[in-house]
């Protein structure tokens, strides 16, 4: 099959470019031939003062990325069409030109863009909020939420209230692909045809171990060091678990003010080992005793997680957004409140409390992954909706 892949990379690389190239090696290691069409926001630096203030205007629509795109289409002829992010250098336009060719659209939903400017439901101050997700986006624009600046979100706020109008998104696109169900209930409160919304999670781009194995003595958390991602919550609930060592895994903005609380609360069981990836990364995992997800924004899905699952690791994780779906209570890890340190002290000791269920969690864990998310499986899947896409 001949697949074209429509992405604008992040200007920070975050899950979902990272599942694009796991996309994209997958797909050509079973056969298929893969082209793309790829814009990248690092790109963004170089622009000159009228280009920067033309990206809005892009957005809405390009004839040059028109023109790009059916040159494109015509020269490659591809079987499917698969779309991931459009913003901010390329055009909602495009989603037109591949509904005129008759090729077959297939569009991600990775997280909540069309539904919010910054398309994580979040204001500026972290808290949660889906007031524009009906399309009505001048509260998200008065607050900011495009890069905290009123002009960014004015333009984006154009451009994504032209389109909603329009329809382009839900009339161009043949099917919708969202990591979890809670992904595509939020698409579905906000006007999108739940009949057009398929639910296929993310997969790992590694193997699952063989079998569990004895673990350390110590927590993890890995992932983006952000306020988001409720780390604040993690260090207050371990102020008052001195006993039980924790590593912290990754890097972000927060780091500084991560470290300093560490230092102030005198936290020696607390550790920051820096961003941390490839085998290192699942040696440290593997060896955990469990896996913190304490995120406080609506995560469209929670990849760690998975990836904590392949290493035999069970979790303990906010009740917030897709990630939830995965953890399965007292079988595969624990939830809590998100933003509540005290349940989440409360479900550490609980997780920790039994040993043999502890490794327990650790076999089924690993089984869930095996089953679940392994690329095979995930390719699996993914190619039956493929499939029913082009023989239509």
């Amino acid at each position: 099959m001949k697949i074209l892949l429509i992405h604008n990379f992040y200007r920070y690389r975050g899950g979902e470019d990272r599942y694009v190239d796991i996309l994209a090696e997958t797909l050509v290691s079973k056969g298929h031939q893969v082209s793309h069409f790829f814009y990248d926001s690092r790109n963004i630096n170089t622009f000159n003062f009228f280009q920067k203030c033309m990206i809005p205007l892009r957005l809405i629509r390009s004839s040059s990325l028109n023109k790009k795109l059916e040159k494109l289409l015509i020269e490659e002829k591809p079987d499917l069409v698969v779309v991931h992010n459009l913003s901010p250098l390329f055009s909602f336009s495009l989603l037109k030109v591949v509904k005129r060719s008759g090729i077959p659209l297939l569009k991600r939903l990775e997280n909540y863009k069309f539904l919010c400017l910054n398309g994580l439901f979040l204001r500026n101050d972290f808290t949660v909020c889906e007031v524009c997700k009906h399309g009505n986006f001048f509260p998200g624009m008065i607050h900011r939420c495009y890069q905290r600046r009123f002009s960014s979100s004015m333009g984006i706020a154009l451009a994504e209230f032209i389109h909603r109008r329009l329809k382009t998104v839900i009339k161009s696109a043949d099917l919708f692909l969202a990591a979890s169900q809670f992904v595509k209930s939020k698409f579905v409160e906000a006007g999108f045809p739940g009949d057009k919304i398929a639910v296929h999670p993310n997969f790992i781009d590694f193997e699952p171990l063989n079998a569990v194995v004895s673990p350390g003595n110590y927590a993890i958390y890995l992932g983006r060091l952000s306020t988001e991602k409720g780390l604040l919550t993690l260090l207050k609930a371990f102020k008052n678990l001195p006993e039980l060592p924790l590593k912290i895994l990754g890097e972000g903005p927060m780091e500084e003010e991560l470290l300093e609380y560490a230092r102030l609360h005198q936290m020696k069981n607390v550790s920051f080992e820096g961003f941390v990836d490839g085998n290192l990364k699942r040696e440290l995992l593997k060896e955990a005793l469990f896996l913190i997800f304490p995120s406080e924004c609506y995560e469209s899905f929670g990849y760690t997680i998975i990836e904590g699952y392949a290493c035999g690791v069970p979790v303990v994780a906010s009740d917030s957004g897709g990630a939830r779906e995965l953890v399965q209570e007292g079988n595969t890890g624990f939830l809590f409140q998100a933003g509540n340190p005290g349940d989440l002290q409360k479900k550490i000791s609980q997780i920790m409390s039994d040993r043999q269920r502890l490794m327990k969690m650790k076999e089924n864990v690993l089984g869930r992954a095996k089953t679940l998310y392994t690329r095979e499986t995930g390719y699996q899947n993914l190619f039956k909706i493929f499939n029913q896409l082009t023989q239509k």
